[in-house]
């Protein structure tokens, strides 16, 4: 990758990152009345118990997260950058149930960490996945 595309992937990444963590950030405020309206909504849509629907957006949110994360490690020199990115997304879902324990009608729960992490583990992955099919696609020759 050539150096400038690969600044500019890792500020689109790291603006992509810091974006998504505000949005964690905004959810983690509301109380636990708006919390679970929201759910509640959801799982009503959707057909699915509530636990189900909470816990899926654990796991969704910190799917993109680390995905978003990777993208930006995945620009460093290094072959194994899927560590800090995975890692980074632990520790702010760790700081995210400590946020959750000032808002109204929440508390921090280490079982959400670990709901987080594996979600995590799936958008790195992802982003793992894609990178290692497109630089193989790029270094096949025509044929």
């Amino acid at each position: 990758m050539k150096n400038r595309e690969c600044v500019r992937r890792r500020w689109i990444f790291l603006a992509l990152s810091l974006l998504w963590m505000a949005v964690i950030f905004y959810f983690s405020g509301q109380s636990g009345s708006e919390s679970g309206a929201l759910s509640g909504f959801l799982s009503e849509l959707l057909g699915l118990p509530d636990w189900v629907v909470r816990k899926g957006a654990h796991m969704a949110e910190y799917a993109a997260l680390g995905f978003f994360l990777a993208g930006f490690f995945l620009t460093f020199p290094g072959k194994r950058m899927w560590l800090p990115a995975w890692g980074t997304a632990v520790l702010y879902a760790a700081s995210d149930e400590i946020h959750q324990m000032f808002s109204d009608g929440r508390g921090p729960a280490v079982r959400d960490v670990c709901i987080d992490a594996a979600g995590a583990v799936i958008g790195v992955a992802a982003m793992c996945l894609i990178t290692v099919f497109f630089r193989r696609r790029r270094n096949k020759p025509d044929e």
